[in-house]
C-alpha cells in the first residue's frame, strides 16, 4: 500500500479547507433562501376560494302549495301553523298527520323535490331549525312543513307597513233615516283618496245609535284603524270576513268626518325590497 508523503497530506489538507469554505456559505444561503420564501408564503400550498353561498330571487308565496302536517304526537298543533302560513301569503295545501313510518327530527322537517328546492329555503325562513329532506320521487314544487316533537313555533312576522286609502275597498253605509249621508261621505271619502265600495243602507239592516261603527275582518285590522283617524267618535267591530275591506256604518249620533288637516300623516312608502332565497355551498 502506498504511503502518503508530508507533500502529499498536506495539499489533502488545503483542499478540504477551500472546500469547506466554498460549500458552508452556500448551504447557508440557500437555507436562509428556504426561509425567507416560507415565510413569505411563497412555498405554500394554493388555498382555494371560500364558497359563497347563491343567492337568488324567491320564488312568489301563492306559486306553490305548502301542506302542514303533525308529526308532534300533540293533537291541534298542525292547524295554527297552516291558518298562519295562509295569512302570511303562502298557498295551504293538505293539512293532517305525517304519514312517514320514520323517526322525524325533534323540530321538524321542510320535504321537497328537485323542482322545489327554492320553494323550500323559503319555507325554511318560516321555520327555523326544520330539517330540509328531499324526496326524490317528488316532482312538482309542493313543500311539506312537518312539525315536530320540540317544534317552537314559526319565525315572527315582520313589522307590517302601514294602511293606505287606496289599497283596499271601503263600503260606506247609513244606517240612519237622513238622506244622501252615505253618499255625501264616501265622497269626502274618496277625496281622500280611498277605494270606493259599496254606497247604501246597510245589507245587515243593523241600526248604529252611536256616532259611527267600523266593521272589519281579521285581515282588515290595519285598515279599519286607518278609517277611524277620519270619524272621530266610532267604534271598530270585528267580524268573520277575510278579505281587508271595510264597512263604515253611519249612525244617528253622526257629525262628519275629521278635518283632513288634522288626521295624521301617512309614512311614506318603504323601499321595496325583492325577496330572496339563499343556496348553500355544496358539500
Amino acid at each position: 500500500m502506498h504511503q502518503l508523503t508530508d507533500a502529499e497530506r498536506m495539499r489533502r489538507r488545503r483542499r478540504r479547507r477551500v472546500t469547506a469554505f466554498v460549500t458552508f456559505p452556500a448551504v447557508l444561503i440557500a437555507t436562509a433562501g428556504v426561509g425567507s420564501a416560507a415565510g413569505m408564503g411563497w412555498l405554500d400550498a394554493p388555498q382555494r376560494d371560500t364558497c359563497q353561498p347563491t343567492v337568488v330571487p324567491a320564488p312568489a308565496r301563492a306559486s306553490f302549495a305548502t301542506n302542514v302536517l303533525n308529526a308532534s304526537g300533540k293533537s291541534g298543533v298542525a292547524g295554527p301553523v297552516h291558518a298562519e302560513l295562509g295569512k302570511r301569503g303562502f298557498k295551504v295545501g293538505r293539512l293532517g298527520n305525517d304519514t312517514e313510518l320514520r323517526a322525524v327530527t325533534p323540530e321538524g322537517e321542510i320535504r321537497y323535490g328537485r323542482k322545489g328546492y327554492d320553494q323550500a329555503l323559503l319555507i325554511q325562513q318560516q321555520v327555523p331549525g326544520a330539517r330540509m329532506v328531499e324526496l326524490p320521487e317528488r316532482f312538482d314544487t309542493v313543500v311539506d312543513v312537518v312539525i315536530g316533537t320540540d317544534f317552537r313555533g314559526l319565525a315572527p312576522r315582520p313589522p307590517r307597513p302601514p294602511a293606505r286609502p287606496g289599497q283596499f275597498t271601503l263600503n260606506v253605509y247609513n244606517t240612519t233615516y237622513y238622506e244622501n249621508l252615505a253618499t255625501n261621505t264616501m265622497n269626502d271619502m274618496v277625496r281622500r283618496g280611498f277605494k270606493q265600495g259599496g254606497v247604501s243602507a246597510d245589507p245587515q239592516k243593523s241600526w248604529v245609535t252611536e256616532v259611527a261603527v267600523i266593521r272589519y275582518g281579521e285581515n282588515g285590522d290595519l285598515n279599519a284603524k286607518l278609517v277611524q283617524e277620519h270619524v272621530p267618535g266610532s267604534t271598530l267591530l270585528r267580524d268573520d270576513r277575510k278579505d281587508a275591506s271595510v264597512d263604515l256604518l253611519l249612525g244617528m249620533k253622526w257629525k262628519g268626518l275629521t278635518p283632513q288637516d288634522q288626521v295624521p300623516a301617512i309614512p311614506p312608502e318603504p323601499p321595496k325590497v325583492v325577496p330572496t332565497v339563499s343556496r348553500p355551498c355544496a358539500s
